[in-house]
Order: structure tokens, then sequence, then C-alpha cells
């Protein structure tokens, strides 16, 4: 079947209304049926809104009031019509019958219009001051009130107010809470509700609508302005903390403006939170700003309120910065300076803390920074801080007398003596008790005569205290016025000192002749022993023994001082009272003495007494007195002790018991020298040769170097017939013998059988004067003849030669025969005056021909001539000395004396043969004197001189920026006689060891010499030529030449043409030098001395004049030590000046520079310079002499340069033998100067032969 076809569906959102499917409500007929109803009721109502209309727009009141009546009467039940007529009543000002008319109707619009006549009602009465219907309207409207509900936030807020007026807090209290059904509120309005809530104590509340009302799309300046608001009402509940943490919480982490940071920092400033209050701080301002922008930046509320944030939060290097932008925009602030000054000693900067209470100070004085000050100045030591408070104190209050000198201690510390030696001047018109410390620092200023003048002034004044009078005399004393200091103490004896001790000045006290320091004491029983024993000091020094007695005495006498005496005070009293009364009252004084103060020093002092008085029962007083004390007890193991005793008993004639008390004191202290020599003394009185001998080889060593040793040695090696030894402590003794002519007779003996004839004849002419001056002086014992007086007078007659003339000899002579025909001399003393006659007769003048008949009659013909070679050896007579040892006259010489006789003869060969023989039997028998040790540094000399010799060296030398290196050969020929052949040649690789001031340096270096030399006695003469290849040829000459000038002064002259110069790089290889030089040396004994002086000029090799220079050098040194190995020291210095021509430029020498342009003359020519050091040298006498041991050598120079600063010179070296006649050396040497850095190591063979 075909399915019947169904129509489309249709959306029933789509149906049109005529659409017979459309739904329908009402059947057509019902509809209408109603709208014949509603036409039927408009046309009955249409014409009463029309009235009502008229009504309310109506201006007649009265018109309006009558229909509105009439119709309440109509519908009584229509509350429009009744709130019209209410409305109506009011504005004709008839409330009662408002109220009347609303009696009935209870709706809300009644109340509210109701609301409003009582409240003008009460508002009236009020004013009127009607208390009856104030009370009545006040009754009506808290019933009204009671049950009013506000629609809206409006008529919330005048309920509000009328209740607050009317003074119901129960039913405000009921009506806040309503405030809640309307939030959240528009911002204004909640601003307003918050005011009204914080009024009636509904803080929370408030806060709680504003936070409301913050959480709202409002802009960011109402949400912060609400919030704000928030916290303040929260603050008023009293609770900050609460405050900040719901404030905080609304604001968040965000950022915020500045005036609500700040907000938030007083905020949680107020909540005791500082380190949010630090954070919010910096989120109002940017701390980082430099203080004078941060300034700038801040009001003055705001600066303040961040200076208590950053306190509070412990950020005291913030509150610092604060305080420098406070002070940056209000410099004259002296609140935030004492802040500044506060924080910063908080900080940990007490020092600027202090500056900035020094500032304050200079500002404006204030007694409260002037405390500040002295605590800090005090808490950290500061003196100038101190200073600075001193300062104050006496320009604005006054000071006493403590407090100037307080003052000027501060300054002194702080280095300005000046300024306190100013201020107490200021202090001492006032105040002339300061005028003592015054006078102390100008002493310590080295201001004497002022420092004096100011004592004197205290003395004058009468305010010099006891303490300052031992200032005076102490200062006296360094000015060597010593007479004034006694007087000053004999003047003050009487003074008291109740000066109390504050820091008072170390005062010196003379013990033993020499100041020491000493601190003052503090009390007057103190400070009377202290200037008592000062008087008896100066006293002492002085000679002025018996005011030395009284003073030391008064200390000592009076039982208040006598345990402040001194020690070395009580033994001079003691040694005091023995010389004025006597041993035996010092012995009386000593056990007391002992008792009230012992000592070692006073132990000893009793023994010294006990030697000039000796008794055995004094010795064992002293045994049980001292040795059996218990502060004694340690003097059993003194040596002194015993070597004291030893004299004691010495002088009791018990040798016994003396020599055991010194060989225990030896035993104690085995190297005292003094015992040593105590012993020796002893051992020779007693005559004990073998115990003497012994002690002598054990102690000889270590008396040697003592003028005490060196007596009890000399007498010992006579004693034991040791004349050797006898010499050489002679030599050594005679400082303290030169007074004893007869003494100084047998030295200059001596002297001359060991070869120092200049000493010897020195030692006899200081004896001729002693001599002669005993002779004048007319002394003469009666009766027989004198020991003493004999050997006087052949003294005098010994040494008459070349000291009288004939006329006197004689008389000294016709003396002798006049005592050996009177026949009063002992058989020895004829024997001392014939000996002496014949000695008198072989020192005779032979140029005299009357000596030489009187010579004739008593000498030989072998004497005669011995004599005559003698002086022709002194006059360096060369012929008269080769004839006599022709005739044999050299056979009486001592064998040195032969030696000399041969080399001035003019035989050196020969004269080194005999010295040479000489030396080797001198070392057989284990001889050894001064004669002989000049022989050995003569003879090596002449070996050297007289043998030919030949030298290799390799060397490595650094001349500036030039180095060469390579062999070296040197060849010395002895012609014979005086000639000398000498010859160099070297050729050695060259380069240049800085190219950018150098090069083109030629790789070669090529030298060549050839020169005679003649040296003769006292002169020497040579000439060199030379010849050089390097930038070009030099062949040039050299003439040099020396002499023994009188005085001992050593001259040398030397000319020199187209040298080569080595006074820099350029110079060495391109130049060419034309050179005088002056030298002058002499040796004064360890001292020796030189001066020397050049002027120069400089050309290149082809001719080309560069400039000039002139040298002078000098050294000064002193020997330590001569012998091997020797020491020296010596002063030098040097001044090198030198000048480049103005010339054009040099192109041939182009290729030495680097570039390539041509240099000037300044190129070539040094910078000069001055220097001068101090040198020190070890073995540098015998650097280039020959040794028969290898031996190190060393000199170090320490200069001081003009140019160059602080710099030095270096040489070292070893050298010795090798096979025998040879010497291998090895040497560096460095220099700092004129040439710049001069550098060489050389290894040198030097070999002797033909000797």
């Amino acid at each position: 079947m075909l399915e019947k076809t169904r129509p489309a569906t249709r959306d029933p959102l789509h149906i049109s209304p005529d659409d017979p499917q459309r739904s329908r409500l009402f059947p057509r007929g019902a509809l209408l049926g109603l709208g014949l109803l509603c036409a039927a009721t408009l046309a009955l109502v249409y014409p009463g809104q029309n009235l009502m209309r008229l009504l309310s727009t109506s201006a007649d009141d009265g018109l309006a009031i009558d229909y509105l009546r009439h119709l309440v009467d109509l519908r009584g039940g229509n509350i429009d019509l009744r709130l019209m007529l209410a409305q109506r009543y009011m504005h004709i000002g008839k409330s009662q019958q408002a109220l009347d008319t609303l009696r009935s109707v209870h709706t809300p619009q009644a109340d509210a219009l109701r609301l409003q006549i009582w409240k003008a009602r009460w508002f009236d009465a009020r004013a009127l001051g009607k208390t009856k219907e104030e009370a009545q309207a006040r009754q009506a409207l808290s019933a009204l009130l009671q049950r009013t509900q506000p629609a809206n936030f409006n008529e919330w807020r005048d309920t509000l107010m009328l209740l607050q007026g009317l003074d119901e807090p129960q039913a405000v209290q009921r009506l806040t809470g309503m405030l809640t059904r309307f939030l959240p509120l528009p911002p204004a309005a909640a601003l307003q509700a918050a005011r009204l809530l914080v009024g009636v104590h509904a803080e929370p509340l408030a806060a709680q609508v504003l936070f409301a009302t913050a959480k709202t799309r409002v802009t960011e300046a109402e949400r912060e302005q609400l919030i704000e608001q928030a916290a303040r009402a929260l603050l008023a509940l009293g609770d900050p903390t609460q405050a900040y943490r719901q404030t905080a919480a609304a604001l968040g982490k965000g950022a915020v403006a500045p005036q609500m940071a700040w907000f938030m920092v007083k905020l949680a400033l107020g909540a005791n939170q500082p380190a949010e209050a630090g954070d919010w701080l910096r989120k109002a301002v940017d701390l980082d700003l430099p203080a004078a922008a941060l300034g700038k930046a801040l009001t003055a509320a705001q600066r303040e309120l961040a200076w208590q944030v950053l306190l509070a939060g412990g950020d005291l290097r913030g509150a610092v910065h604060i305080g420098d932008a406070a002070l940056a925009q209000q410099p004259g602030s002296r609140t935030w300076a004492e802040r500044r000054a506060q924080v910063l000693e908080w900080s940990g900067q007490p020092d600027a803390a202090m500056q900035q209470w020094i500032a304050l100070l200079r500002a404006q004085f204030t007694r409260h920074a002037l405390d500040e000050l002295r605590r800090l100045a005090l808490a950290l030591h500061s003196s100038s801080g101190l200073d600075a408070y001193w300062e104050q104190r006496a320009a604005h209050t006054a000071l006493t007398t403590d407090e100037w000198l307080q003052y000027a201690q501060a300054l002194e510390v702080r280095g300005h003596p000046e300024k306190a030696v100013s201020i107490l001047r200021q202090a001492a018109v006032k105040q002339p008790e300061v005028l003592t410390s015054l006078a102390w620092l100008l002493g310590n200023m080295g201001e004497v005569d002022a420092s004096l003048a100011t004592y004197a002034e205290a003395l004058a004044r009468g305010t010099l205290s006891l303490r300052g009078s031992i200032d005076y005399a102490i200062a006296l004393l360094q000015n060597g016025q010593f007479e004034q200091a006694q007087q000053t103490l004999e003047q003050t004896q009487h003074l008291s000192d109740d000066t109390p001790c504050h820091n008072a000045p170390a005062a010196a006290v003379i013990t033993d002749g020499s100041a020491a320091a000493q601190t003052p004491p503090c009390n007057d029983v103190d400070l009377l022993a202290a200037h008592q024993g000062l008087l008896g000091d100066i006293a002492w020094d002085m000679g002025e023994q018996r005011s030395a007695q009284s003073a030391y005495g008064s200390i000592w006498n009076n039982p208040q001082l006598r345990d402040r005496i001194k020690p070395y005070q009580l033994q001079r009293f003691i040694m005091l009272t023995q010389k004025s009364q006597g041993d035996a009252a010092a012995l009386r004084l000593l056990p007391q003495a002992w008792a009230k103060a012992p000592s070692e020093a006073l132990a000893l002092l009793w023994l010294q007494s006990l030697v000039r008085q000796p008794s055995a029962q004094g010795i064992a007083e002293w045994e049980r007195v001292v040795l059996g004390s218990a502060a004694g007890a340690p003097l059993r193991q003194q040596p002194q002790m015993y070597a004291a005793r030893a004299q004691v008993w010495r002088a009791l004639g018990r040798t016994d018991r003396a020599l055991a008390d010194l060989h225990e004191a030896l035993r104690l202290s085995p190297g005292n020298t003094d015992n040593q020599i105590a012993l020796l003394w002893m051992l020779i009185d007693a005559n004990q040769l073998d115990a003497l001998r012994q002690d002598v080889a054990l102690y000889s060593r270590s008396l040697q170097g003592l003028p005490n040793g060196l007596d009890v040695l000399s007498a010992a090696a006579q004693t034991l017939g040791d004349n050797a030894a006898a010499v050489r402590y002679g030599q050594q003794l005679y400082p303290r013998k030169k007074t004893d002519a007869l003494w100084l007779l047998n030295y200059g003996d001596l002297l001359a059988q060991a070869g120092d004839s200049r000493r010897a004849q020195a030692a006899y002419n200081q004896s001729w004067a002693l001599l002669q001056k005993a002779a004048a002086s007319g002394k003469k014992s009666v009766g027989k003849t004198t020991d003493q007086e004999l050997n006087a007078l052949l003294a005098r007659l010994r040494l008459s030669h070349a000291r009288l003339d004939g006329a006197g000899q004689q008389a000294l002579l016709g003396q002798l025969r006049d005592k050996l025909r009177s026949g009063d001399l002992t058989g020895p003393q004829t024997l001392q005056a014939n000996a002496a006659i014949a000695d008198w007769l072989l020192r005779l003048d032979t140029n005299s021909a009357a000596r030489w008949w009187l010579a004739r009659r008593v000498l030989t013909p072998a004497a005669r001539q011995s004599i005559e070679l003698q002086m022709a050896l002194r006059a360096g007579d060369r012929e008269a000395v080769n004839r006599l040892l022709q005739q044999g006259a050299a056979r009486p010489l001592l064998p040195q004396d032969r030696a000399e006789a041969e080399r001035v003869a003019g035989r050196p060969l020969q004269a080194l043969a005999t010295a040479e023989k000489v030396l080797e039997t001198a070392a057989e028998r284990g001889q050894d004197n001064p004669a002989l040790q000049a022989l050995a540094r003569q003879t090596a000399e002449h070996q050297l001189a007289l043998a030919h010799r030949a030298t290799v060296t390799l060397e490595h030398r650094q001349i500036d920026n030039v180095i060469r290196q390579g062999p070296v050969l040197r060849l010395s020929l002895q012609l014979g006689g005086q000639w000398r052949l000498q010859a160099q040649a070297s050729r050695q690789s060259m380069h240049s060891n800085n190219t950018a001031a150098l090069v083109g340096v030629p790789s070669t270096w090529s030298d060549a010499e050839l020169g005679l030399q003649w040296q003769g006695e006292r002169s020497q003469l040579g000439g060199t030529l030379t010849h050089n290849t390097a930038v070009g040829r030099l062949s040039g000459w050299r003439i040099e030449g020396g002499t023994q000038l009188p005085g001992q002064v050593r001259a040398q002259l030397e000319a020199e043409h187209h040298a080569v110069a080595d006074e820099s790089g350029p110079l060495q290889i391109a130049g060419a030098r034309d050179r005088l030089a002056l030298r002058l040396s002499r040796d004064f004994g360890r001292v020796w001395a030189n001066v020397s002086t050049a002027v120069m000029s400089y050309d290149t090799r082809r001719g080309n004049p560069l400039g000039h220079g002139a040298s002078t050098q000098f050294e000064l040194g002193f020997w330590f030590r001569r012998s091997e190995p020797d020491l020296s020291v010596k002063l030098l210095g040097y001044s090198n000046q030198f000048s480049a021509n103005a010339g054009p430029p040099l192109p041939d020498y182009a290729p030495l520079v680097p570039g390539g342009a041509a240099p000037n003359a300044a190129f070539f020519i040094p910078a000069g310079d001055d220097v001068y050091g101090l040198g020190f040298g070890f073995n540098m006498a015998h650097s280039d002499t020959y040794t028969r041991r290898w031996m190190p050598y060393a000199e170090v120079d320490v200069l001081q340069s003009r140019r160059l600063g602080l710099t030095n010179n270096l040489n070292l070296g070893l050298h010795g033998p090798v096979f025998g006649p040879d010497q291998l050396s090895l040497s560096y040497q460095r220099q700092q100067n004129t040439s710049g850095l001069n550098r060489q190591w050389s290894l040198q063979y030097r070999l002797w032969f033909g000797r």
C-alpha cells in the first residue's frame, strides 16, 4: 500500500496568529467579554485618576486638603489619600493634623512621614528650649525608630545619625549590624559609613565595610584610600598589630603608591614590626639614592620617620645614610648631627662618631657634646680626641692645674709639644703650679735654656715642688751645670710634695756617674730619699766627699728613709765613712748595713775594707755574719767572693789560702780574666815558676787582649826569661807604659831587635823627653848613687846621640866619669857605666872628625865600617852601600838588615835570595816578629815583581748593551834589573743584548797591547802602544808613571790617546778617548785614603768630536785586620760629568741605531752621575797576590746614586795554586754605574816562571 502523505512538521516558534493549529488560552467569545468589562472599568475610574493627578500637582494646599478630606471621608481605608493629606498638612505646618490623619495608617511610608514630623518637632523644641515638647518628640522618635527597617544605605545612614542624636545606644547597636545587608557599598558611601561606625565604636564593622568595598572594582587610589581608612578604624581599637596584619593582607605583595607605603611604614612601626617597616620604607623611597638626592626626596617628617624605622630595624648603616641626607638638606641641623654621631658609634665607627662630636663642638659648644667627646676619646684612647676635648674645655670652661696638665699631656702624645708648651705658658700666668711640667716638657723638646729658665721661675715663684726640684737638678746635670744642680737641691731640701702622681715624667738619677731613668716617687718620704740621694750622687761626682757623705748620711740616719737608700749609695756612704773616719769606722758600719740591705756588692766592700785593715778576727767575723746568713749563702757560688777573700788572705800573709781561693774562683768561672791576672801576680810574687809557667800557658790566650793581662803576661815572661814573648807583650803594653822612661828605653831596644826601627826611635824619643823633664826638676839623693839615678843617667847618655850637641853629650859623659872616679859605684854599676860609654861611641856621627878620632881609639875598623854602612842605609846612598858591601861591611849586620842592604845596592836577586834564607831559618827555629813579617811580605812582592808570568783568561763581559766573550792572553817578561816587557792580545765574540737600543755591533772584537815598564825604588814609569778593532780601527798609546812624594804620599799620573772608551756601549765599539788622570794615595797605618781626578775627550774612530767628561773619585778606608784574612770597610764616592757636542748627526754611524737614523753625539755620550756609599771588603788585600793556599775574596759596595737611587757593586772571587808557582782564579764582578749595567765573570790561569 502506498503510504499516506503527511504534512511537514512546523516549528512551534514560527506559527502565525491565524494558524488554525495555534493553541488558545481563552475562547474567542470569552476574550470579547473581558474586553467589554475593561472598557466599563476604565470609564468609571478615569475621572478619579485625573482628580488624584490634580491634587498631587496643585499648588493650592487648602483646596487640595478639602478635596482630600472629602475623599478620605468617602474612602476612609484609602492609605494613599491619607498619605497625601498628611503631606499637605506637613507642607502648611500642621503637624498634628498630619499625625491625626496617619493615626490609622501603619505602613513604612506613614512611619516615614511620622519620623519627619517628630524630627521637626524635636529640632524645634530643642531650639526653643521646650523641654516637655522635646521629651515628647524624643519618645515618639524612639518608638518609631525601634521598628524602623531601612531599605537602603541612605535610610540606614539617616536613621543612625538620628539615633545618635537621640542618644539611643541600644538602638544604634541594633541598627549598625543592618549595614551588612547593603555591602559592598560604593567607595564614597563606604567611607561615610566607616566614619559613622567609628563614631559609634563599631570599628571592626567599619573596617569590614571598607575592606569589602576595596575588593570591588575601584581605582587603585580608591582602593588604597579605603584600606588606609580601614586601618585607621582598626587602630581606633587600640590593637596596632592586628590593624597592621589585616591591612598588610588587604594590600598584598604588589606595588603601592609612595603615600600608602609611608602610611604602612608608620603602621608597621606602630605594630612593633621594624623589619617590615623597613620593607615598606624601601617601597616608599629609594634609600640607595645619594645623600643629597635622598635629602631632597624626603620631607622633614619622612626623614624623621625613616630614621626611626632604620634604627628600630637595626639598619645602622642606613640610619647613618639618612643622617647624611638630612644634613645635606639641613647642614646646620645640630639634632641630626648628634643623631648621626650616636649612630656612627652604634654602627662600630666610634672614630667617625668622635669626629662628628668634634665638629659639633667647634660649631657650637654644649656640655652634652663635650661629655660625649670625652667618653669616646677615653674609650678609644684617642690622643686627638682628648686634644680636641681639652681645647674646648680650655676655650669654654675654667681648668684646674691638673686639667691643664692633662691637656698638655694630650697635646704631647699627639706629637704637638709646641702646642703643649703654649697652653702651659698660658696657664702659668694664673696657675704657676704648671711651671714645673712646662719646664720638663721644654727640656724634652731640646729647648734647654728655656727649660732651665722655667724651672728657675718656678723656684722664684715658690711653686717648685720637691719632685720639680729633682727634675730641675737633673736638667742642670744634663746641661753640665753640676754646681747649680747641687745648689738647687740644697735650697729645696725643706720642701714637701703632696702633688698626686698622674703621668709624672720619668726622671733620671745619677748612678755610678751615669744618668738612669727612674719613675718619680709618689710620697714625701720617697721624694725626700730620691732628693737626698741625687744630692749625694752629684756631690760624689763632683768630688765633694763631705757633702756626699752628709747627703747619704741624711738618708741612712733617718729611720723613715733608711729602707729607701739605694745599694750603691749605701756602698758609697761606707766608702766615704772609711775615708773620713778610717777603716775601723767602716767596719763598724758594715754589719749594720748588711743586716739592713745585704747584697753581694756590700759583702765584697766589706772584704775590701779587710784588705786595708786585715785581721784574723775581722775575716772570721765576716765569714760568720755574711757566709753564715741566708742572704750570704749564695756567695759560696760566686767567684768574686773567693777572689776578694784571697786578697785578704794575701794581706794576712796566708799565700796558701789565697791561692786556694783563687783556684776556687777560677773553678767556678774559668773565663774570669780578673781572677786569672790575680793568680799570675800572686805566683810571680811567690816565685813559684813551675806553677807560673803552667798557668801562663793556660791563660795567656785570654789575657793578651786586656791591658791588665798584658802587664802580668809581660812580667811573667820576664820572670820566666821568655824574651820573645816580652817583646810581643811590650808592644801591647806601650799605651799604658808610655810615661815610664826606663820602660820605654827597654821597649825601644826590644823594638830595635825586632827590626821595627821607626817605633823604636819613637820610644827612644819619648823616653828622652821624660828623662830630660825629670833631670830638669833637679831632685838628687844624698850619699851613694841609687840604681834609679844611675839608670836615668845611663839612659840619658845612651839617648843623647843626635839629641844633644857635642857639649851636651860631653857633659853627660863627664857626670858618668865623675861617678866612676869617685868610687861611689858598685861593681855592677861600674859595668853598667862602661857598657854605656861603649854604646855611646857606637852611636857617634861619623861626619865629625873629632868623634871619628875618639871612635878609632875605642872601636875596631870592622865596627867603624859597620857604622858607616848603617849610616849609608839610613841615607839611601846606593853607591856607598854597594862599596861597603864589597868591602865586607855587612858581616856585623842582622840577617834581615843584610837583605835590605843588598836591595838598596841594586842587587834585587841577591837580596831576594838572602831574604828567603833568613825566612827559612826563622821558620825552622819557630821565630816570628814584626820585622820578619815585614821581610816576608817584602820578599813575596819582590818574587812576584822579578818573575816572568803568563796569563790566560776566559772572560764574559757586559758593558752597557754590548756583550763580548772570549780568551785574553797576557805575557810579562822581566828584562833584568828594573825593566819589564808586557804584552796582551785578545780576540772575542761580540753582540748587542738590546737591539732596541743598539744594533750593527760587529761580531768580533780584537785588541792588542805592547808596553815597557821601568820600576825604581821610589818611582815607576811605563809606556804602552794599543790597537783595537771593532766599528773601525783604533791605534793609540798610554803613558803612566808614579812616585813617592814627601809625607808618604803616592802620586800617579796617566795619559792616554785614542784609547778604548768603556763609558757606554756605543763608545766602546765606535769611540775613542783621550784622558789625563792624577791619583794621590796615602796609608795611615790601618787607615788609607786616595783621591783621583781625570779629564776626558771623546771622538768617534773616524775623528768626529763627541764631547768631554770629567771624573772625581775618593776612598777613605779602614783595615779591621790586615793579615789573612783581611777585613776592611771604606767610604767611597765619585762624580762623573759628561757633555755631548751639539754638532750635526753622524750618518756614518746610522747602522748602529735601530731604524737607521743618523745619531748625534748624545747617542754615544752617557749621562753623568754622583754616587756615594759604603763598601766592605774581605781578603781584598790578597785578591791579586800569590798565595800558597786557596783564598776567597769579596767586596760589596752599597751606593746611593743621584740617577739610579740605591744600587750596589759586587766583586766575588776565589784563587789559589794548582801545581805550585801558578794561580787559578774564578771571579765575578757586577756594577751599576754611568755606563749602565756592567757584569764580568772570568776564569784565569796565571803562571810564574823564570825564578
